[in-house]
């Protein structure tokens, strides 16, 4: 969508950080309430969101400040995440990516379709269901449910790398609309452009350290098979989508590359060898931003670094 320059930000940030923040949040805010509306516009012939994205793209507050927009406007909502349909790790043969020669933790495979279908049909049809709960730093799923169900007048979204896929949705779809939620902008850092999956990574080795129990180099490893997932998995779907946000905040990877700035360092070799060498080239580039004070608590930044 759009192209940032770093020089721009590094200097936004010295400035006043605290309007430089509350811009940014703005914007992304501004966006999710324009889609609510749409959404709640169409809601009796499609009262379904299938909302989707690729790695580290803020699906899940995005579905979560999504739904606060039309509860806001006064239509009830409820959110499903598909992640939570993940089967517990030590419970079946995780598919092998022979392209990356590493487990392919992308694949729709991955989750327990026979139940994820069946509650789809049940939600359809106006029944409770009992949405399980997937624990991701212990890689099991958890005794924990929730029981949800679609009322007459209002809607629920589900949201995941696969909600657009027709595999799984069997049919759903024809009762849903489509929002497509990523990074959309680069950075231009003056020595090079950072695509907007570059940008994901930093936000995704912050997350997956934190919250995920994967180490940054276990991260590195694993993106190329995260990008051949996207590749497969999600782009020949895009096209369902009906509306399309932007997640990026161009104050965050001053963010994340002062949390990552040692382990992007020690780990050159492995960043170029997938595919991450402007990475490297200007990470020494980004400036510091005092944020911890003026980042609101419904940032989607929240998602990556608590």
């Amino acid at each position: 969508m759009a192209t940032y320059e770093l020089g721009w930000i590094n200097e936004q940030a010295k400035q006043n950080s605290k309007d430089f923040i509350m811009h940014c949040e703005q914007y992304y805010i501004e966006q999710v309430e324009r889609v609510a509306q749409q959404l709640v516009n169409h809601r009796k012939q499609k009262p379904i969101i299938l909302l989707c994205g690729p790695s580290s793209s803020g699906k899940t507050t995005t579905a979560d400040r999504l739904c606060r927009a039309i509860k806001k406007i006064g239509v009830k909502s409820d959110i499903i995440s598909m992640d939570d349909y993940y089967l517990s790790r030590d419970s079946y043969e995780v598919p092998w990516d022979d392209e990356n020669g590493v487990y392919d933790f992308e694949s729709p495979l991955c989750m327990d379709l026979p139940l994820l279908h069946e509650h789809l049909k049940n939600l359809t049809e106006g029944k409770e269901i009992a949405v399980p709960t997937f624990d991701f730093s212990k890689k099991e799923r958890t005794n924990k449910v929730k029981q949800l169900s679609l009322s007459d007048d209002g809607m629920v979204i589900i949201e995941g790398i696969h909600s657009f896929n027709d595999m799984l949705m069997g049919g759903l779809e024809q009762r849903a609309s489509g929002v497509y939620i990523s990074i959309a902008s680069s950075l231009n850092t003056g020595e090079g452009i950072l695509s907007p999956d570059q940008l994901r990574f930093c936000r995704r080795a912050v997350r997956d350290a934190k919250f995920r129990n994967a180490s940054v180099e276990i991260t590195i490893k694993q993106w190329k098979s995260v990008k051949r997932g996207e590749r497969i998995y999600i782009d020949p779907y895009k096209g369902f989508a009906n509306c399309i946000i932007d997640s990026y905040l161009p104050y965050e990877t001053l963010i994340f590359m002062d949390i990552l700035r040692n382990e992007l360092e020690e780990k050159e070799t492995e960043l170029r060898n997938a595919g991450l060498s402007q990475i490297c080239d200007v990470e020494k580039l980004f400036g510091f931003i005092d944020y911890k004070s003026y980042m609101p608590e419904s940032s989607v930044l929240h998602e990556f670094i608590g």
